[in-house]
């Protein structure tokens, strides 16, 4: 694929292991594990639940080889760490263990036929998954996804709804740590707004990348408003500026404005990416594996992006090491990606599991290690499988 490259020379890893991949995936064990960690610097301190789970090869491997995957059990977008342990002892116990399958995609597919809603849990469990085969393989996860497009991604940093000249402190911050990427939280006051977008940009420059994400919060006439007046100050992007549920009323904002316009809570399946995309309503999609069920939705969604010339962007919530790290690799390997990548918000969570990804810049590296290419450390961690024997 133009653009893209992947490490080292040779004949591919991947082909000379295709054995090993349907092996990979008889798992005899699993293990949900509950961590309980703290928020802290701005945001509010706060018990951070959240659900890590495991798996692990049979005996025909060295002792040891664990894949990791992570949910960050959100209860607005209906999950929590109890149920998603529920879940996985429940319904997808009988799916995932002690059964072979010849990839990581025909687990999916069945989980899907078991499990329609719950995408935090199936995004976990796939991330484990693919972490376990690239560890077996000795290979960085991006080489199991298509290859590697982006050694690094700059970082987009979210700037909160305060006065226009906190705003611009704020970004002013940022860049002096070397970020080069912003989004303005917008939606409360109109005319704030676009006072933010102005000094923000006044204060960093024509060269940085700024866009606005009312959430849902404009109506579709408001949302003309705002973004034409944003535009006179360079802006590069708005984000679901209207209601989700109608492509039309979409469709009639990006008519009448210069702004590209991005779908996010829009577009939760590749079904709703397609109405979008027919409906012309989108210049990009916003995709967060752990809100569309996992690495094999999302890459069905990018598909979708790249062949109607769509572009597509990485976004997240606050969460540990262990669960960017997966989604980097999934952004880094997708060529469509554009705007940085919304995956720095780990610092407030205390205790993260995960180290050895780190924002150096106002960028990411990419990990190159084996898998997920990051260090689990479970000390702080509390394993839950005897609380449903």
């Amino acid at each position: 694929m133009r653009g893209c490259r992947s490490p080292g020379a040779g004949r591919p890893v991947l082909e000379r292991k295709v054995g090993d991949i349907a092996q990979n995936l008889r798992l005899n064990e699993q293990i949900p594990i509950r961590l309980e960690g703290q928020t802290s610097g701005e945001a509010p301190k706060a018990n951070f639940g959240s659900q890590l789970f495991s798996q692990r090869t049979g005996k025909r491997y060295k002792e040891g080889t664990i894949g990791y995957g992570y949910a960050p059990a959100m209860f607005l977008e209906g999950e929590s760490a109890p149920s998603a342990e529920a879940i996985l002892h429940v319904v997808l116990r009988k799916v995932l263990l002690d059964r072979e399958y010849p990839g990581t995609q025909m687990v999916m597919k069945e989980i899907e036929s078991s499990l329609f809603h719950n995408h935090q849990i199936k995004f976990a469990v796939e991330e484990a998954m693919l972490d376990l085969q690239a560890k077996r393989l000795n290979t960085p996860l991006f080489n199991l996804l298509g290859g590697l497009c982006f050694p690094e991604m700059p970082v987009m940093k979210a700037l909160t709804l305060k006065a226009p000249e906190e705003v611009a402190k704020d970004a002013l911050a940022l860049k002096e740590r070397g970020f080069t990427h912003f989004k303005l939280k917008v939606g409360l006051d109109p005319k704030r707004d676009v006072a933010a977008v102005h000094a923000v940009r006044e204060a960093v420059g024509p060269e940085f990348f700024i866009s606005i994400d009312a959430n849902q919060s404009y109506t579709p006439m408001q949302a003309i408003n705002v973004i034409n007046k944003c535009a006179e100050w360079d802006l590069n992007l708005a984000e679901q500026p209207i209601k989700r549920d109608d492509p039309r009323q979409m469709a009639f904002v990006r008519q009448r404005v210069s702004v590209p316009i991005m779908a996010d809570e829009g577009a939760r399946t590749p079904m709703d990416v397609m109405r979008l995309i027919e409906a012309n309503a989108v210049d990009a999609v916003s995709i967060k594996l752990w809100n569309v069920g996992g690495f094999t939705k999302g890459k069905e969604i990018a598909a979708l992006c790249s062949a109607n010339n769509v572009l597509t962007h990485i976004a997240s919530t606050p969460a540990s090491r262990l669960m960017e790290a997966g989604q980097l690799h999934f952004a880094a390997s997708t060529p469509s990606m554009f705007g940085g990548c919304e995956l720095g918000e780990f610092d407030p969570l205390l205790e993260d599991p995960a180290s050895g990804l780190d924002i150096v810049d106002g960028k990411l590296k990419v990990p190159m290690g084996a898998g997920l290419g990051v260090t689990v450390d479970l000390s702080n961690a509390r394993e839950t499988t005897q609380d449903y024997k």
